[in-house]
């Protein structure tokens, strides 16, 4: 268990620190919108949009989308090697 966190660890260090934070607010918040990230990162919730959309794209975090709400989950399982 431990070896697969400093694992998980080392991914998200790997990320550029922009993404860092963005990962960060992600795994704290389990389940969010991009409006919800936003308000932890104080970032603005267009510029999280993208990075989480970046996020999906790497296979980082997946995406459902809720009626027009899109909502965020990390994949921690792309977060080891």
């Amino acid at each position: 268990m431990m070896i697969t966190r400093q694992k998980q660890l080392f991914k998200i260090l790997d990320l550029p620190k922009h993404l860092q934070t963005t990962i960060a607010a992600l795994m704290k918040l389990g389940v969010a919108t991009a409006t919800d990230v936003s308000r932890i990162t104080g970032k603005a919730r267009a510029v999280e949009s993208a990075y989480l959309n970046q996020f999906v794209t790497m296979k980082i975090a997946f995406k459902e989308r809720v009626g027009r709400k899109a909502f965020f989950i990390v994949n921690l399982e792309a977060l080891d090697w």
